[in-house]
């Protein structure tokens, strides 16, 4: 039987949703998978990540996800754009047209806010963090604060590069996003 579209989540992003360097299994959209079926949810987690992608490269490629429509689409992306420089408005802007192309589908939005290294100035790091909590309230969408939190910089939860997240970290991962997917999925087996 093929699943219903609205029963189907789109996990939007770079190579933090793509899952690089661990095995598919082990990235957030596989876990986040294998953690509705536990409650007894058959809907369909898609993987949309793909490495070294930016704000801009998901906009232009986000249309082949949205026919049919997913009923939630997790939105995990700007931090590629942060490390390349562009700037903040920049980022801003992008992340607007996506959340604008998302909305004109009935689809539920969850933005995964992203923060700078410590290496980026301070001003700069302020600036591209408060992107995500501004677009979360122009739109009334549903914000997970720090996508990372609980592992960013912190070598436990990370690969070689201190970015990207090894299994363990992927496991925080998933929890982060759980907080703000259950309650959204109220037909969900405790």
């Amino acid at each position: 039987m093929k699943p219903n579209p609205t029963e189907t989540i789109l996990c939007l992003g770079d190579s933090l949703t793509e899952g690089f360097g661990v095995d598919d299994a082990d990235c957030y959209p596989t876990l986040l998978q294998k953690r509705l079926l536990k409650h007894g949810s058959q809907r369909r987690v898609i993987n949309a990540g793909l490495s070294g992608d930016t704000t801009q490269g998901v906009y232009r490629r986000m249309d082949r996800f949205l026919t049919p429509s997913p009923g939630l689409a997790v939105v995990a992306i700007g931090l590629n754009d942060g490390f390349m420089g562009v700037p903040a408005p920049a980022i801003y802007d992008n992340l607007d047209a996506i959340i604008q192309k998302l909305q004109r589908h009935p689809i539920q939005i969850i933005l995964g806010g992203m923060r700078l290294p410590s290496d980026f100035p301070a001003p700069v790091q302020a600036e591209f963090a408060s992107i995500y909590p501004k677009l979360s309230q122009k739109h009334n969408l549903h914000l997970i604060p720090f996508f990372l939190e609980g592992i960013f910089a912190d070598h436990r939860y990370n690969q070689w590069d201190n970015i990207h997240p090894n299994a363990a970290g992927y496991r925080v991962v998933l929890e982060n996003v759980w907080k703000i997917v259950q309650p959204l999925l109220p037909d969900l087996i405790e």
